[in-house]
C-alpha cells in the first residue's frame, strides 16, 4: 500500500522536469529557445510564472543595469494583470498584450508610420476600385463606394497628422488614431523587414516569452522566426501553448511543425484540473487530431459526464433547466442549481437567454462597434456602465455616500472651480444637484422602467453629467446616419438590458462563450451546442456530430492537411469540455437526434449510460 501511494505521488509530479528543462535554456553558454506543449489543466501559467521568478532571481540585476527587460506577451489584459500580480510587479518584466507590445516598439517611428499608412491606404483604395470596376451596381457596390470615399478622406487627413496615437483598449476614433488591425500589421512588418527595428527589439528584450502561443497572431510568429534566424545568439524566444486549444483563426496553423528544429520542446502531460472521466473524454476528442494523451492525477475525482440530445424546436430555457435538475440527480451535487457555468457559441445566444438582445444586436451589427460591444469598451455604453448604473444602484440601496462620490467625480456642476463662490452660492449649487438627481430618480417611480433615451434626455436637460458627444446627436438630431440609428435603436430599451449586458460581459453572469473561457476553469460546466442559433459559418457541430455532410472545401482542406470547419470545431469542443473540473453536461440541439447518438457511440466519446435523449413531449 505504501509503495502504491509513493508511486502515485511520483506520478503526480511527472511534469516537474519541464520547469527544469526551461531553466537550462537560460544558463550561460547553453542559451536555447523553446516551445512548451502544455495541454488543458497542465499548469501552463504556473510554469510561465515559475520561469519568470527564476529569471528575476538570476538575471534581474544584470538586465536592469543594461536597461533590458523580459518581454511577456499574453492574450488578454486580465492575463497580464494576473501574471504581474503573481510576480509582485517586478520592474524586470514587460507584460503586455500583442497590441500593446507592438505599439511600444513602433510608436516613436512616426515618419515610418505615416509612410506605411499612406501606402497601405493607397493599396486598399486601388484594390477596392478594381473590384468596383468589375462589380454590378447594388448594395455591395454602394458599400464599396462608401469605403473608397472613407479611405480617400482618411488619406487626406493623414497628410496633416504630426503624431499618430493609439490606445490598445479603446475605440481610436480620432483622425490621428491608428486602429488595432493597422498596429498589428504594421508592427509585424517592421519587425520582419526593418533591421533597425530588429536591433531595437533584441537589445530591449533579449528574452521574449509568449503565452497562449497557438493563438498569437500568425504575422508576429512569422516575424519572430525571421528575428530568430538572424539573431539566434542574441535572443531567447519561449512559447507556451497547446495547438489543440487554438480557437482563433489568426493564430498560426500547424505551429509545432513551424518551430525550428534546434528549439527544445518539453511536454506537460498531466491534467491537474479535471476529474478522470473528463480527462478521458478530452483524450477521446483529441485522439484523431494529434494523438496527444493526458494523464489525470491519481487523487482526482471520477467526475460526471453527460450528453443530452434533443430536437432544436424544444424550448431552450426549459431544456437547460431540466438538464440542471438531471445533473443534480445523477451526481448528487445540489450546487448544479447555483454554480453552473453555461457555455454558448455566440454572444447573441447569451443576449437572448439573459434578455438583452434588443440592446445588443443593433450595435453588434455595426462593424465599427463590434469589438467594443464584445469586450465592454464601447465608449457610448461606458457612460451608462461607469456612471448611470452605479449611481442608480447606490440610490436604490440607500448608499448616499456612494451616490455623492459618483456625482462629485463625474458631474460638471460640482467642478471645484464653482466652489470659489461664497457659502450661499455653494448651498445653491448643492441644492441644484439634489434637485437634478431627484428628477433623475423620479424616472423609476411607481415601478417604472425608463428607457435609456429618456435617461439621457433627463441628464442633458439639467447638465447633471457630461454626455459623450457621440450620444448627443441621437437625442437632439433628426438626421442620423446608420451608426447613430443603430445606437438610437439599442438605447430605446430599459436600463435593465444594459445592466444584464454588463454583468455578462464582465463575467458575472452564468453564461460565457466557448472561446471566451479559454484558460479558465469551473467546477460544473454546461456546454450548449446549437449551430442554427449560433448563425456562424466557421464552426459546425452538425458536421462534427455527423448530421451534416462535409463540404468539398472540407474534404480538400483535410487532404491538403489544412484547417477545416470540422477541425476548428473539434478544437473548440475540446476547449469547452476541458474547462470543467468535476462535472460536465453537454446539450446538443439537433435536427437528427438518432444520428448524433450513433456518432457519439461510434466515436467512443460517450457510453450508452452517459447519453440521454430528451423526448419532444417531455414538457407538454
Amino acid at each position: 500500500m505504501e509503495n502504491q501511494k509513493h508511486k502515485e505521488l511520483i506520478d503526480n509530479h511527472i511534469d516537474d522536469h519541464v520547469d527544469e528543462e526551461i531553466k537550462q535554456c537560460f544558463k550561460k553558454g547553453e542559451h536555447k529557445s523553446f516551445f512548451v506543449f502544455a495541454g488543458a489543466g497542465s499548469g501552463k501559467t504556473r510554469s510561465l510564472v515559475y520561469t519568470l521568478r527564476y529569471l528575476n532571481d538570476t538575471l534581474a540585476e544584470k538586465m536592469n543595469n543594461n536597461a533590458q527587460k523580459v518581454a511577456v506577451i499574453t492574450y488578454t489584459n486580465a492575463a497580464c494583470d494576473e501574471i504581474l500580480r503573481r510576480l509582485e510587479y517586478s520592474t524586470l518584466f514587460s507584460v503586455q498584450t500583442i497590441h500593446s507590445f507592438l505599439w511600444e516598439l513602433i510608436k516613436e517611428m512616426q515618419h515610418d508610420i505615416k509612410k506605411w499608412i499612406k501606402n497601405n491606404l493607397l493599396k486598399e483604395i486601388n484594390e477596392l476600385e478594381e473590384q468596383q470596376a468589375k462589380g454590378r451596381k447594388g448594395t455591395t457596390y454602394e458599400k464599396r463606394a462608401n469605403k473608397i470615399e472613407h479611405k480617400r478622406k482618411r488619406l487626406e487627413e493623414v497628410e496633416n497628422v504630426h503624431k499618430f496615437i493609439y490606445n490598445p483598449n479603446g475605440e481610436n476614433l480620432d483622425y490621428n488614431s491608428l486602429n488595432h488591425t493597422e498596429v498589428v500589421k504594421m508592427g509585424c512588418e517592421f519587425i520582419a523587414n526593418k533591421e533597425v527595428m530588429q536591433k531595437i527589439l533584441i537589445s530591449r528584450y533579449p528574452i521574449l516569452l509568449i503565452d497562449e502561443s497557438q493563438d498569437t497572431k500568425k504575422e508576429l510568429v512569422d516575424a519572430l522566426k525571421i528575428i530568430y534566424d538572424k539573431y539566434k545568439n542574441s535572443i531567447i524566444i519561449g512559447m507556451f501553448g497547446d495547438t489543440m486549444q487554438r480557437v482563433y483563426l489568426d493564430g498560426k496553423e500547424n505551429l509545432e511543425n513551424f518551430i525550428p528544429g534546434d528549439w527544445i520542446k518539453p511536454s506537460k502531460i498531466m491534467n491537474h484540473r479535471s476529474a478522470k472521466r473528463i480527462v478521458e473524454l478530452a483524450n477521446s476528442i483529441r485522439k484523431n487530431f494529434d494523438g496527444k494523451i493526458q494523464k489525470s492525477r491519481s487523487d482526482a475525482k471520477e467526475g460526471n459526464v453527460m450528453l443530452f440530445i434533443c430536437d432544436r424546436g424544444l424550448n431552450k430555457n426549459k431544456v437547460e433547466n431540466y438538464v440542471i435538475n438531471r445533473m443534480v440527480e445523477i451526481s448528487g451535487d445540489e450546487k448544479w442549481k447555483e454554480e453552473t457555468k453555461k457555455l454558448i457559441l455566440e454572444h447573441h445566444m447569451a443576449a437572448k437567454r439573459l434578455e438583452f438582445k434588443e440592446f445588443f444586436e443593433p450595435i453588434y451589427n455595426i462593424e465599427k462597434y463590434k469589438n467594443g460591444i464584445l469586450d465592454g469598451s464601447l465608449s457610448q455604453i461606458k457612460f451608462f456602465t461607469a456612471i448611470v448604473i452605479p449611481l442608480i444602484k447606490a440610490h436604490q440601496e440607500g448608499n448616499s455616500f456612494e451616490e455623492m462620490k459618483i456625482i462629485k467625480k463625474y458631474s460638471p456642476i460640482l467642478d471645484k472651480r464653482n466652489f470659489n463662490k461664497d457659502t450661499i452660492g455653494q448651498k445653491e449649487i448643492l441644492k441644484n444637484v439634489r434637485d437634478y438627481t431627484n428628477q433623475l430618480y423620479d424616472l423609476w417611480e411607481e415601478q417604472k422602467e425608463p428607457n435609456c433615451i429618456e435617461i439621457l434626455k433627463n441628464i442633458q436637460k439639467n447638465n447633471l453629467f457630461n454626455i459623450p458627444e457621440n450620444l448627443k446627436d441621437i437625442i437632439t438630431s433628426e438626421e442620423l446616419n446608420e451608426e447613430e440609428l443603430a445606437l438610437q435603436q439599442a438605447l430605446s430599451v430599459s436600463l435593465n438590458e444594459i445592466i444584464r449586458y454588463d454583468e455578462y460581459i464582465s463575467g458575472k453572469s452564468e453564461f460565457d462563450t466557448h472561446q471566451g473561457v479559454k484558460g479558465l476553469e469551473f467546477p460544473r460546466v454546461m456546454v450548449i451546442i446549437d449551430d442554427a442559433e449560433a448563425k456562424g459559418f466557421l464552426f459546425s457541430y452538425d458536421k462534427l456530430f455527423g448530421t451534416k455532410e462535409k463540404s468539398d472545401t472540407d474534404i480538400k482542406n483535410e487532404s491538403d492537411g489544412k484547417d477545416s470547419s470540422i477541425s476548428r470545431t473539434a478544437r473548440l469542443f475540446y476547449v469547452a469540455c476541458t474547462r470543467a473540473k468535476e462535472g460536465l453536461a453537454i446539450i446538443a440541439y439537433t435536427d437528427d437526434v438518432d444520428k448524433v447518438n450513433s456518432t457519439m457511440l461510434s466515436n467512443n466519446w460517450f457510453s450508452m449510460n452517459e447519453i440521454e435523449i430528451i423526448e419532444n413531449d417531455i414538457f407538454k
